[in-house]
């Protein structure tokens, strides 16, 4: 390797660990609020081995620090249910609607939120559903994932599609003149610190070694599927095989952190 190619070596590992450093600080985060019909099951059933405090019942005091607020609504939407999610639209809270028994005559979507479950008679609150509106309306999905467990799979999944849909899009805007490979490797980084900061808390002590394993594979990872790349283009257009290849190398460490992670102590 030339005197060149060592010195953007280090300098991409460099970059590295500012990144990993940097989504492994610690932040916080508001806890999920839970109101209307049904709202202290729900909280019990969300709130499951969470951090006390990060899953609550709404209790009537003002609305103010919370992450994102959950509304169970019985039937057509209340007075109450619309003043409520009112309140979260105009402090910039987003409100996840959980629709209790709808009818064939509800009048759908409830225009106040994008972000709506239905759950029918009999069935149970939909937990992953739910989990999965909560984690697409919060800012901040990893870092309350790392507080609430039932939202860690749905976090997750987020996650790693959206670094697999960034890196296959670096892919393309630098097919074939391997600019774009510091960034695919910095966005892996991400994602793999987001998806061990899930786990452990954000700034667990064993979180920095084992994303810095992560990292050296990424960079590792990064040559390899290069050249998986140069190969592919012999048959394909330069912009897919890069995308193809950034992609696959993204999911591929995703699924090599998931892995580890099952190994390894949550807390």
């Amino acid at each position: 390797m030339s005197a060149a190619g060592v010195r953007a070596l280090a300098f991409e590992a460099r970059s590295v660990v500012e990144t990993a450093h940097h989504e492994l600080s610690p932040a916080s985060v508001g806890p999920v609020v839970v109101s209307g019909m049904l709202a202290e099951q729900l909280t019990r059933e969300l709130g499951a081995d969470a951090v006390p405090g990060a899953v609550t019942a709404y209790d009537g005091a003002r609305v103010t620090a919370a992450e994102v607020l959950v509304r169970v609504v019985a039937g057509e939407p209340s007075e109450a249910d619309d003043a409520f999610i009112r309140t979260g639209d105009q402090r910039g809270i987003p409100v996840v609607v959980v629709q209790l028994w709808p009818q064939a005559d509800w009048t759908p979507p409830f225009v106040l939120s994008p972000f709506v479950v239905e759950c029918r008679a009999g069935e149970g609150f939909p937990l992953r559903e739910i989990a999965d509106r909560i984690v697409e309306a919060s800012e901040h999905g990893p870092l309350l994932a790392a507080r609430v467990p039932a939202l860690r799979k749905a976090a997750a999944h987020g996650v790693v599609r959206q670094a697999v849909i960034r890196s296959a899009a670096l892919g393309v805007a630098g097919a074939g003149k391997g600019a774009a490979r510091p960034l695919i490797a910095l966005e892996q980084i991400r994602m793999l610190a987001r998806l061990r900061a899930m786990t452990t808390g954000s700034g667990g002590p064993d979180a920095i070694p084992i994303v810095a394993g992560g990292a050296a594979l990424a960079l590792a990872a990064g040559f390899a599927f290069r050249g998986v790349a140069r190969s592919a283009r012999q048959v394909l257009p330069a912009s897919i095989a890069d995308a193809a290849g950034a992609a696959a190398g993204t999911w591929a460490l995703a699924k090599t952190m998931q892995a580890l992670e099952a190994r390894l102590p949550s807390r």
